[in-house]
């Protein structure tokens, strides 16, 4: 009898270190006592949460991880002009549209470059800078009020297209006691303008663009971002 019970001892032990040691596999908890086996390459779930800040961008080239910029692709318009009168920017664009090209008149803002505004510092009131106005035309200094705008009720003296030139003229009216001080600002100037999209720009033939330029012979074309692309 106790050789029986020193057997199934026995047995008891060697199961249990074969189980520990994996040769006997544990059954696991599904339903049809088979293993559910995942291969050790298969990738792991993961939340999009989680992974948001691994997806691809939109217009990223992928075979360039490294790329930091989204590639984006603007708008591109031709633009003929300028035109002193509407009514010329119009008869063209009817003749282009008959053709099939979106054309249209546009007033566009055109730079002419940096000034120089040599002013005065806002008065408390209009009536303030008109009794400033007086004392300076009283000297035959050459002035007006700036009307409206961040130096309303100011002083203006001029414009100038030279640093050099309105460094002068503030000189000139320190001298005389007065606080002038200089404002550089962006110059521009609006004219009228055809534009159309470069695409359909490209379909017309040279002859069309002679035959414009032998009615209009200041005209220009240019090739640009769209008006309001440009600018934001």
């Amino acid at each position: 009898m106790r050789a029986i019970l020193a057997v199934l001892v026995l047995v008891n032990v060697l199961l249990l270190a074969l189980h520990q040691f994996g040769v006997i596999p544990s059954s696991g908890p599904s339903g049809s006592g088979e293993a559910s086996v995942v291969p050790r390459s298969a990738p792991s779930l993961q939340l999009l949460s989680e992974a948001s800040g691994q997806l691809p961008l939109a217009g990223r080239s992928h075979s360039d991880p490294d790329q930091g910029s989204v590639s984006e692709v603007l708008p591109l318009c031709v633009l003929v002009g300028p035109f002193t009168e509407r009514g010329d920017a119009d008869s063209i664009g009817q003749r282009l549209r008959a053709l099939d090209v979106t054309a249209e008149s546009q007033d566009l803002e055109v730079s002419d470059g940096r000034g120089y505004w040599v002013h005065l510092a806002p008065e408390l009131s209009q009536r303030e800078a008109l009794r400033r106005l007086h004392e300076l035309q009283a000297k035959q200094i050459d002035s007006y009020v700036i009307p409206r705008g961040e130096l309303a009720n100011g002083i203006s003296f001029g414009m100038f297209s030279r640093r050099a030139l309105a460094e002068a003229r503030r000189d000139e009216l320190q001298a005389l006691g007065y606080d002038a001080k200089i404002r550089e600002v962006e110059r521009t100037h609006r004219e009228i303008w055809l534009v159309m999209p470069a695409l359909q720009a490209r379909a017309l033939s040279d002859r069309l663009w002679e035959e414009l330029l032998a009615e209009y012979p200041t005209l220009e074309r240019r090739q640009n971002l769209c008006p309001g692309v440009a600018s934001e």
